[in-house]
């Protein structure tokens, strides 16, 4: 069944009567159709339009350690901008800063992505290439830029949305098995919560997912693991343009030697690549 949303906006017109001898007054109201969230989120996905979003995750593994229960937390905040293309996003500019329980805060970093690049930079790295260069240039192995996977897509809001029920106006909360969740029966054992926020006109102002999954039978790899991600969105339908820097600026990562390597590691570059 499909999920529609209280609290849309409706548009009534009230046809006004003249008093007239022997006749009756009448009024006729007109009420607007609600919009389908997806059909909404659907229709900004169009070249030249964006939206913003902040997004504030952490990872949380449980282990154990010679009968010692230990726990290892990262977090990371992501804010900028992405730009649609048909269907789909198609580049974004990012901020992301990373921390951990155990090392503190991570210089903050720049990535531009788009098609299957990803270029990096901060003031430290910037310093740290050779003259003239201030980018990192990351080519995605595999078929997917994983920079691009923010906010979330047509087929997953219905999925949660088909899954919610609502709990205030423009509020809906649901479950999920990780398996379904994720499409992938080999995604193992584990547990989906998720909350979606709407606006006015059904576009997604705020989603929240938080995911608990455990290892696979006989593993003592870890205990548990958490995934908490809330993620904000603003400015639908905002004129969005995002370029790859120019290949002046530009070095391959692979061309990086292991004493440059180190040091854009330690301004701020992700040690294991933006992907």
């Amino acid at each position: 069944m499909k999920l529609f949303f209280a609290g849309l906006v409706a548009t009534a017109a009230a046809v006004g009567t003249v008093a007239v001898p022997a006749q009756a007054a009448s009024v006729t109201t007109v009420q607007a159709a609600p919009v389908d969230p997806v059909k909404a989120l659907k229709a900004q996905l169009v070249p030249g339009k964006g939206v913003k979003i902040t997004d504030s995750s952490s990872i949380t593994v449980d282990f154990t350690v010679d009968d010692r229960a230990m726990q290892v937390q990262v977090n990371t905040r992501t804010a900028g901008a992405v730009a649609f293309g048909k269907g789909n996003v198609a580049a974004v500019d990012l901020r992301v800063r990373t921390s951990s329980r155990q090392k503190g805060s991570n210089p903050p970093y720049r990535v531009i992505a788009e098609g299957k690049n990803a270029y990096v930079t901060n003031t430290g790295i910037a310093r740290a290439l050779p003259s003239g260069r201030s980018w990192i240039q990351s080519k995605a192995s595999g078929r997917e830029n994983a920079v691009l996977n923010v906010g979330a897509t047509p087929a997953e809001l219905r999925f949660m949305l088909d899954n919610a029920s609502e709990v205030a106006t423009g509020e809906y909360q649901g479950t999920a098995k990780l398996t379904d969740f994720r499409h992938d029966k080999s995604a193992g054992e584990g547990d989906v919560e998720f909350h979606l926020y709407f606006d006015e006109h059904n576009l997604l102002t705020r989603t929240v997912v938080d995911t608990t999954a455990y290892p696979d039978s006989g593993s003592s790899a870890y205990d548990q693991m958490a995934f908490h991600t809330d993620t904000r969105y603003s400015g639908w339908g905002t004129k969005v343009k995002i370029a790859a820097p120019v290949a002046g600026k530009v070095v391959s990562e692979k061309k990086l030697d292991a004493k440059t390597r180190k040091a854009v590691t330690k301004a701020g570059y992700p040690e294991g690549g933006p992907f």
